[in-house]
């Protein structure tokens, strides 16, 4: 009995290896479920973080867009404006030019030797520059001329226009003028010619700075 007794504890049944295999296992699944539960919740976490950066991202760039727009479109009115002002100032000039072109150029066709001290005193206000130095012999020459052949001038027609616009602010006018002349040898006898008459601003208004007949 005693080497019954000996052979046991040499060979151990299975009652006494039962303990060991009767040891719960861990259990891979769960462990693996609990180091991926850190790894999901860090990355919702920084989409979490993620979104709102994207969404003040959109918001600074529209906000940055918009700002340009007004911008850009307060420029281009502001420009719209002074070049409608500048358009409207340019047709104002050559308006005043045209009409003080034509009021001079009639001075110089005065009806007659009655009217003519009335245009002489025209013809000298209404001259600047190189003009206003010939202005009043050219005015003088009108006399005499009236005078010795009993002149008499009917204005039939009278149209002007802008040729030029110079860089001194002067307008280059073009005046066209058919009249009808009379004098102690002939009667109504009609005439046409072009003038050009350089205006140039002068106190506020504009009068001739030079007048040249055109030939061609």
């Amino acid at each position: 009995m005693e080497g019954d007794a000996g052979t046991r504890q040499l060979n151990p049944t299975d009652a006494d290896e039962t303990p060991d295999e009767a040891r719960p296992e861990p259990d891979e699944s769960l462990a693996v479920s609990t180091e991926e539960e850190p790894t999901e919740q860090t990355t919702e976490t920084a989409d979490q973080r993620r979104a709102p950066r994207l969404g003040r991202g959109w918001a600074v760039g529209i906000c940055t867009a918009l700002l340009l727009l007004a911008v850009a479109g307060g420029v281009g009115g502001y420009l719209a404006l002074r070049a409608h002002q500048d358009n409207e100032a340019t047709a104002r000039a050559e308006a005043a030019a045209l009409q003080a072109a034509k009021d001079c150029v009639t001075a110089t066709h005065a009806p007659d030797i009655a009217a003519m001290t009335a245009a002489q005193a025209k013809i000298i206000e209404c001259s600047t520059g190189d003009f206003a130095v010939q202005a009043s012999l050219y005015s003088g020459v009108l006399v005499d001329a009236y005078q010795a052949a009993n002149v008499q001038v009917q204005v039939s027609d009278m149209r002007a226009a802008v040729e030029k616009h110079n860089d001194d602010g002067s307008f280059d006018v073009l005046v066209a003028v058919r009249v009808k002349v009379s004098n102690s040898e002939t009667a109504d006898q009609e005439q046409g010619y072009r003038l050009r008459v350089q205006m140039a601003p002068d106190e506020g208004t504009y009068k001739v700075a030079r007048l040249d007949q055109v030939t061609s």
